[in-house]
């Protein structure tokens, strides 16, 4: 799957796949699911420890529902916002 997704990645990590492999890795053998993984892949590219797991707390926290109404709405809100940069501007990545 890791070589999909790089393959995938029209401007490629400046990390070596190794690299990314190894923090997969290390996230999954911690207990985190590789779905998670993968879609922390998306918020991130810092492949460092410390950097990928704030990534895939953030994306837990963001699926959690602890963030109440207003937290909810406001991540609705970012991920439209989101969507619509990336489909006026689908190269910027963002």
């Amino acid at each position: 799957m890791l070589n999909s997704w790089w393959k995938a990645q029209k401007q490629k990590p400046l990390v070596k796949p190794a690299r990314i492999r190894h923090i997969v890795e290390i996230a999954v053998q911690a207990g985190w699911s590789l779905n998670e993984c993968y879609n922390a892949l998306g918020i991130t590219w810092a492949f460092t420890e410390s950097a990928f797991e704030t990534a895939l707390r953030r994306q837990k926290d963001e699926n959690d529902d602890k963030f109440g109404k207003l937290g909810k709405r406001i991540l609705k809100l970012r991920k439209e916002r989101m969507n619509g940069e990336s489909k006026q501007n689908p190269e910027s990545g963002l």
